[in-house]
């Protein structure tokens, strides 16, 4: 019994000692799991944090972009051209650009240095940026105190290359690393009035660490060669540009302002370097710009270099608004007596701009010759020294082959002189030789024409030194095409250029009007036949375009809502209709394109909404010339503009497009 006792203690023994040693050994195990879950914790969260902070970095490179977008949407130039190339030689590193032709590359750029420098004060590599971009823009990005060293430091670092600049951060104990810079390539030139600066957007490859995680973030650019496009803009992508938003300087003097109304209905840009009125709900498609210069002040105190007269805001119902007083915002104002319950529900006076309006922006001076189409004239077009009785454009059937007429008579000599002229898609010239058969016409040096070979080349351009009493659409007045599909025409005078029929394209980009609907809404005339190329311009630098009303004092064939497809404009005077507050109501205009004038032309009275005489307004913009399709030669600003486009088109919000990749380590 002893012994099975004593085997029985020694096993109680045993097992205890065996459940301690287990449970030791549970202890043991679980304090490792404890341990090491904590560790793979710990560096779970370094790279969290490592990972967040590379993407910050990613984030901070699109910022600088957007921010560049953002800047570059307010960049304009002085109406300075021999400073703007000045500051373009210095962005080549040139004293001076060399000569070349158009569409010629005038420099390439070191794509690893890029535009930057170390030296102190402004870069003038990046001249051009800084004075087009002034300190405000910086202000409103976000940018205080951006002098023009600053806002040269800026620039330079934007396009500093391959090399790029530092851009690093930390935060919270973790930390990234990223150079960058955008790749310049080459300086362009498009035209004497625009020039391209091509630059890559490189990718961006950032490196996060926290502790001794670390994790790269990089980002695909995927985007094609962009362009800093330095241009004078031309005129003719306005629906509508007045200097003097008043008919006449009495009107102005009087401050008998022009007014929008309900049957306002306009498609595309709208500008004033004045301010506008408005009464009921007028409709812009467009973007809408006034530079909000007070009657009597353009000039001196109100001009694109200075501003200091410049009273932001515009009049409803005879009202005036300051930008600060426009209610509920400047972005959507409405006109309403305080307490006015019923109104404040569905305003009386509502201006539409659902392509966004300012208030506030940059004069857009006219020019006030025609120097420039005269000298194109010269050296490839028509010019016609003294007044021209009769020009009449009209698509025709010569030899089996579809041409663009051209006919005008002069009296210079006191006996009046008929040439008949025609081109086609080569753009060679053909006269009406004497003995009734088309040959080749060559140009003489005092710019008449004579049969003869080689045929000339025709850009496009007419030129009168004078006035054009009478622009006709000649045997295609009543109907058919003054302008055929392939041409593209200007017509440019110094004096007045009455229009006396119909004109219209063989092609026509849109058809139809604008329509009020039932609820307010308005649905635009459609523009669908957007490929077409014939475009025609019509310019009287220093008088007026007219056109001519029926049961006028002058002949004409224009009668009851004519078609006139063209951009109409009048740099000293107004785009009119001779005789407007006489007679009766004869209809609508029907214009496709668009009208800049010095005054507000009047085309008609009207009592209340109700036509008395003369024309309404159907107004459609060609939306082409917003693409870049425009009139041979057709006048531009007088300032110039810096814009970012990929291709063609204008890019407001450049961004990284590409995917993202992740992983762990450095590059």
């Amino acid at each position: 019994m002893r012994t099975s006792e004593r085997t029985q203690g020694a096993t109680l023994i045993v097992s205890l000692l065996f459940v301690m040693l287990i449970l030791a050994v549970i202890m043991s195990v679980t304090a490792q799991v404890t341990l090491s879950a904590r560790r793979s914790s710990v560096d779970q969260d370094a790279i969290l944090r490592a990972q967040f902070a590379a993407e910050s970095g990613a984030a901070r490179v699109q910022a600088r972009l957007r921010v560049m977008g953002n800047l570059l949407s307010s960049a304009s130039l002085p109406p300075d051209g021999v400073q703007v190339l000045s500051d373009l030689a210095a962005l080549c590193g040139l004293g001076s650009l060399p000569t070349a032709a158009d569409g010629q590359t005038l420099c390439t750029l070191d794509p690893t240095t890029g535009l930057n420098s170390a030296a102190t004060g402004v870069n003038p590599r990046v001249a051009l940026l800084v004075n087009a971009v002034n300190q405000q823009a910086f202000e409103d990005a976000g940018i205080g105190g951006a002098t023009p060293e600053v806002r040269s430091r800026f620039w330079s670092d934007l396009f500093s290359g391959t090399q790029g600049v530092p851009l690093d951060g930390s935060q919270d104990a973790s930390a990234y690393s990223v150079s960058y810079g955008l790749k310049p390539l080459a300086v362009i030139r498009d035209s004497a009035t625009q020039y391209r600066v091509t630059f890559e957007v490189p990718d961006v490859t950032v490196t996060g660490s926290a502790g001794t995680a670390t994790r790269t973030v990089a980002v695909r650019a995927n985007l094609p060669t962009l362009s800093l496009v330095i241009a004078q803009p031309s005129l003719a992508q306005f629906a509508l540009l007045t200097n003097h938003h008043f008919n006449s300087a009495a009107s102005e003097a009087s401050e008998n302002r022009i007014t929008f109304t309900s049957r306002t209905l306009f498609s595309g840009p709208v500008h004033t370097n004045q301010q506008f009125m408005f009464q009921g709900k007028p409709w812009f498609g467009g973007a809408v710009t006034s530079a909000g210069c007070p009657a009597g002040s353009l000039g001196p105190n109100c001009n694109a270099t200075s501003k200091a007269a410049a009273q932001p805001g515009a009049y409803f119902a005879g009202t005036y608004r300051s930008v600060g007083s426009m209610t509920p915002s400047p972005d959507a104002p409405t006109e309403c007596a305080p307490g006015d319950a019923a109104c404040a529900a569905s305003p009386g006076v509502q201006p539409a701009f659902p392509q966004g309006v300012d208030w506030d922006s940059p004069v857009l001076p006219l020019p006030t010759n025609s120097n420039n189409q005269q000298g194109a004239a010269q050296a490839g077009g028509i010019a016609i020294a003294g007044n021209v009785s009769s020009l009449s454009l009209y698509r025709d059937t010569v030899g089996g082959q579809d041409v663009q007429r051209v006919t005008f008579t002069t009296d210079a000599g006191g006996t009046p002189v008929t040439t008949e002229l025609a081109f086609g898609a080569d753009r060679r010239l053909h006269i009406l030789a004497p003995d009734g058969s088309w040959q080749d016409a060559t140009r003489n040096p005092d710019g008449t024409f004579a049969p003869g070979s080689p045929a000339a080349t025709f850009n496009g351009v007419i030129h009168v030194a004078g006035d054009v009493g009478s622009l006709n659409a000649g045997p295609n007045a009543a109907s058919g095409a003054a302008v055929a599909p392939f041409a593209g025409l200007t017509l440019a005078a110094t004096g007045d250029i009455d229009i006396t029929s119909d004109l219209r394209y063989a092609d026509p980009p849109c058809s139809g009007a604008h329509t009020r609907n039932p609820d307010g809404t308005v649905t635009p005339a459609p523009c669908t036949n957007l490929n077409a190329q014939n475009i025609l311009g019509i310019y009287a630098s220093e008088g007026n375009v007219n056109l001519i009303r029926p049961g006028g004092t002058k002949p004409t064939e224009l009668g009851n809502s004519p078609t006139i497809h063209a951009v109409l404009m009048a740099g000293q005077g107004a785009v009119q209709v001779d005789g407007y507050n006489t007679g009766s109501a004869l209809g609508s205009v029907n214009l496709i394109g668009g009208v800049i004038e010095n005054y507000y032309g009047a085309f008609g009275t009207t009592s209340g909404d109700v036509q008395q005489t003369g024309y309404s307004r159907n107004f459609v913009f060609d939306p082409r010339t917003l693409a870049g399709l425009r009139p041979p030669y057709f006048p531009t600003a007088e300032t110039w503009t810096v814009a970012l486009y990929d291709g063609a088109s204008p890019l407001p919000d450049p961004r990284l497009r590409g995917d993202t990749i992740s992983t762990a380590g450095t590059p």
